[in-house]
């Protein structure tokens, strides 16, 4: 079956947004865990939706990647259908 989050979204939809700016910024998940103080496993766990990432969290993600994108569009856990 599918795999799904503990609110019943679809894993692989999860925080795509912030994956390609990851890309972009050519930042691994290894090199950003170990930026904002969590474990890789952490980290991934969070992406994959498994774990809720904390407000400190976000804000210390959104900063060492340098993005300008708003909050609501870097961790958004969906897709725009216009994108």
């Amino acid at each position: 079956g599918v795999k799904r989050t503990a609110d019943g979204r679809k894993l692989e939809r999860m925080y795509s947004v912030l994956r390609d700016e990851m890309e972009r910024k050519g930042i691994s998940q290894k090199q950003l865990a170990k930026s904002v103080y969590l474990t890789s496993n952490g980290l991934s766990r969070r992406l994959n939706g498994r774990t809720i990432f904390t407000l400190d969290e976000a804000i210390a993600i959104k900063e060492a990647l340098g993005s300008n994108l708003p909050m609501e569009k870097l961790f958004s856990t969906e897709r725009d259908a216009d994108d």
